[in-house]
């Protein structure tokens, strides 16, 4: 059982909807357009028999845990708008992306800045760290569902502790618009001379 040692499942509100309200709940949220074969996993091996599928598409584990994707409608295909993306992910304590990272992802970086624990693999981009720069611990090299579990587990019942070891990777978010202005004033300042 995926129970929280710590928080009775009766302490977590009883919802029916991924949307959030605003305050952190027992909730994982994920793509559902990305590594879906791992996070199925995931939510198989967190929520075993005690699994209940809402409505909404969340998944509820018997221990006070729901995995809820960052959509609406079956299987959460279907596009939120930006107000309730961030409302949900302010609403939850874990985000997990195990798909593959093309680039500087945009949803780690906003699960980050809205207070969520960020677990990701080393696929594409999440491999190095001057792209991804979360600390080792939430970087998976192998797939690893009971360690992934356990983590996630441990990031719900001690989320504060967990969110300050990436005060250093939000730092680095809020850094990037500044060095982007660089970048660019920098590629401008070197081409706009030469053309002229």
């Amino acid at each position: 059982e995926f129970a929280l040692s710590s928080t009775p499942a009766t302490t977590t509100k009883p919802t029916n909807s991924c949307k959030g309200n605003g305050s952190k709940e027992n909730l994982v949220v994920y793509n559902p357009a990305k590594g879906m074969h791992w996070t199925d996993e995931i939510i198989r091996r967190a929520c075993g028999k005690q699994a209940k599928t809402e409505r909404d598409g969340s998944v509820s584990t018997g221990g006070g845990i729901r995995f809820c994707p960052i959509g609406k409608g079956p299987g959460g295909r279907e596009r939120l708008s930006g107000e309730e993306v961030v409302e949900l992910l302010k609403t939850a304590k874990v985000y997990i992306d195990f798909g593959p990272h093309p680039g500087m992802d945009r949803l780690p970086r906003e699960a980050c800045l809205a207070g969520c624990v960020v677990i990701t693999n080393r696929e594409g981009a999440a491999n190095f760290d001057s792209d991804v720069p979360l600390p080792s611990e939430f970087k998976f090299a192998q797939f690893d569902v009971d360690k992934i579990c356990s983590l996630i587990k441990e990031c719900c019942s001690k989320h504060d502790e967990y969110a300050e070891k990436l005060d250093k990777y939000k730092s680095w978010i809020l850094a990037q618009r500044v060095q982007m202005k660089a970048c660019v004033d920098g590629m401008v300042n070197e081409v706009v001379p030469s053309m002229m």
